[in-house]
């Protein structure tokens, strides 16, 4: 079926879990993150991370380490086509800093480029200080990664999988949603589901020692920025 012929008729789809005890789902989930989100990230598309295989398996095991945590979603067709999938952790602020020591043990000697995506994370996570901005806050739905694939976009489903990231939350009390984009078109969903962004980071002066610039996507995409929603006002968007 080609986009044309998608367009021209209403897409029925549900929304229903990954099934973390099926290999073979676990594993088409993680074809579909290749393609859908991997090969279409403009941060990997600037460094061509996608040259470097090594740097490559070690960022996709970097968001694939989640996907059992039974947190992770798939926006199913009618024909049974796995059209969009979106994963989820949740964090707590007791074990915020854990989750910093993780993140560093994470960086090492050899595969550059990975390197480079992991001290972007840390430099985010730390200066975003999402717990220290919200006191009161002590459990948050981050959404790690979100992907539709491009013939079924534009028609409702990444607002279905952001909206089962919400229905999650509240599920399991946590009092905020969280996602980071690193792209134009991503950050702008976000704003129209009324997430706020709490911080950006502009990739021309985000630098090395020699003043190169490390990330140097093509536009629209300038930014990295961190949205957040409060599970009272994501339900007051619908």
């Amino acid at each position: 079926m080609n986009k044309s012929n998608i367009n021209k008729q209403r897409l029925n789809y549900n929304i229903v879990p990954m099934s973390s005890d099926n290999d073979n789902d676990r594993q088409i989930v993680i074809e579909f993150l290749k393609k859908n989100f991997f090969q279409q990230t403009p941060l990997i598309m600037c460094t061509q991370l996608y040259k470097d295989v090594e740097s490559v398996e070690k960022l996709q095991n970097h968001l694939f380490k989640i996907l059992d945590n039974g947190l992770t979603f798939k926006a199913v067709s009618s024909n049974g086509d796995l059209i969009g999938v979106i994963t989820n952790e949740i964090i707590v602020k007791d074990n915020e800093k854990r989750s910093n020591c993780s993140s560093n043990s994470e960086v090492q000697e050899g595969s550059v480029k990975f390197n480079k995506f992991m001290k972007l994370f840390q430099k985010v996570e730390q200066e975003s200080d999402m717990f220290e901005r919200y006191p009161n806050v002590n459990r948050v739905m981050y959404i790690k990664g979100v992907a539709v694939n491009e013939a079924f976009r534009g028609q409702g489903v990444c607002k279905a999988l952001f909206y089962k990231s919400k229905e999650l939350a509240l599920e399991n009390k946590c009092s905020m949603v969280r996602v980071d984009c690193s792209s134009y078109f991503s950050a702008s969903a976000a704003e129209k589901l009324g997430f706020q962004c709490i911080y950006s980071l502009n990739y021309e002066e985000y630098t090395n020692k020699k003043g190169e610039v490390i990330f140097n996507s093509l536009p629209p995409h300038k930014q990295f920025k961190v949205y957040v929603i409060s599970i009272e006002d994501f339900f007051h968007t619908d």
